[in-house]
């Protein structure tokens, strides 16, 4: 037996009863996987092991309201029920695990609770990104960057994610992130779609290089989006009013730089009129009979569920807080996958809720779920070892009350900004 599996074996068997309740939230057997596949597993004894850093790190976004110390207290993270370790080495244990460890649990936490389709009809998934600000420090402006405007760079160094989500259940199934100097296009390269599926992308994604690769990698990977009001293209064929296949030109600079792309691509435009006004879409659904052009003018709405689940992820999980705790590049990455698998944690549990309750799963209301498991988590020390998986299941019976009602379908929420009053004057960069 190697000297990793020994050092696994004598720290796991000393974990404190919380750390045996969470086990039932994932496999601790797949946290020693992803510390051993990136070499951050704990060799010698600590009283923050590389396991217990990990569940710092959920903990940290589980218990946003809470500074770093008191997370620790409240997960009980210490070996032997020692005195839990002082601040410092609750920061040097995290310094010594991270971002990779969290990188590679968020990928194999979304590809083992994938939810396989049960039906011949095509998945519905959609992509977007999501900046988060990061505190101002020397570091995380020099690697990370931040957004300018026309008044200046704006004053927190950021932070970009592109998420591919489900939007029937609101799962995360792949993430990328980096620093503000790698656009979203670049960034959703990276995404592994899955087969079987229709995406949906605003116009920002239109390219035929990513475009063509996002449907030539698996099997049956299509993709739907706005149309731009100023498409370049010729009519192939008219396969019914208001919907045409058409072929569009490749850029010599997309050609240049992806010396593989044809001329010509081709895809299917839809023109329809929807609440009197006319939308164009495109998309690499060819069969206009199986998949009528009203039919994914109307599916194209599903891509506002991924503006949800990034408003649960922000306002709900993290308590509106504007700005990250990292001060560190590599720990601002490493907290935002904890971020990630906190929220993918949460989601599976609501797709449990929402079975037991026969409902669609963003029909569990996300921030009265969350605070409930949050909740059992939260007491869970003040009953007797292994009790949480007796206390989720009492929280499953109740699944119930947690559903929300139907959305009524002539609902219109325009998307507008309030202006925000205040006493302060603004301040501008002459006098930061």
């Amino acid at each position: 037996m190697s000297l990793l599996q020994h050092a696994l074996n004598d720290t796991l068997p000393h974990t404190p009863s919380r750390l045996e309740a969470l086990a039932a939230l994932i496999d601790p057997d797949w946290i020693a996987q992803a510390l051993a596949v990136t070499g951050k597993a704990s060799i010698r004894r600590r009283k923050l092991p590389a396991e217990h850093a990990v569940w710092l790190v959920i903990g940290l976004a589980l218990f946003r309201h809470l500074p770093l110390w008191q997370v620790v207290q409240q997960l009980a993270l210490s070996l032997d029920q020692q005195t839990l370790p002082a601040p410092s080495a609750s920061v040097q244990a995290r310094q010594r695990l991270g971002d990779e460890p969290m990188a590679q649990l968020f990928r194999m936490l979304t590809q083992a609770w994938n939810r396989v389709p049960t039906h011949d009809a095509l998945r519905v998934l959609a992509v977007d990104g999501i900046v988060w600000c990061a505190p101002d420090t020397p570091e995380n402006q020099q690697q990370l960057g931040r957004c300018a405007t026309q008044h200046g760079a704006l004053p927190w160094a950021q932070i970009r994610a592109v998420c591919l989500m489900d939007t029937l259940s609101h799962e995360l199934l792949d993430a990328q992130m980096g620093g503000m100097d790698r656009g979203e296009l670049t960034l959703a390269a990276g995404l592994q779609g899955q087969d079987h599926s229709i995406t949906l992308f605003d116009r920002a994604y239109f390219s035929a290089a990513f475009l063509l690769q996002w449907q030539e990698q698996g099997v049956s990977r299509h993709w739907l989006m706005r149309a731009k009001d100023k498409l370049r293209y010729e009519s192939v064929m008219q396969l019914a009013a208001g919907d045409t296949l058409i072929r569009m030109p490749v850029s010599p600079q997309a050609r240049k730089q992806h010396s593989a792309l044809p001329r010509y691509w081709q895809a299917r435009l839809i023109e329809v009129e929807i609440a009197g006004r006319k939308r164009r879409y495109l998309t690499s659904v060819l069969d206009h009979q199986a998949y009528p052009a009203m039919q994914l003018a109307q599916l194209y709405a599903e891509r506002w569920e991924i503006e949800l689940g990034f408003r649960e992820i922000k306002q709900s999980l993290q308590h509106a807080e504007p700005v990250l705790r990292s001060k560190q590049p590599d720990l601002v990455r490493q907290e935002l996958w904890g971020v990630l698998i906190a929220y993918t944690l949460l989601r599976r549990w609501m797709r449990e809720m929402a079975a037991q309750a026969k409902v669609e799963p963003r029909r569990i209301s996300f921030h009265t779920a969350s605070y409930a498991i949050v909740n059992v988590l939260c007491f869970a020390s003040l009953s007797s070892a292994g009790t949480l998986p007796a206390q989720l299941s009492r929280l499953l019976e109740q699944s119930s009350l947690f559903v929300l009602p139907p959305r009524r379908p002539d609902r219109h929420c325009p998307r507008v900004v309030k202006n925000r009053a205040h006493k302060y004057p603004t301040k501008n960069a002459s006098q930061r």
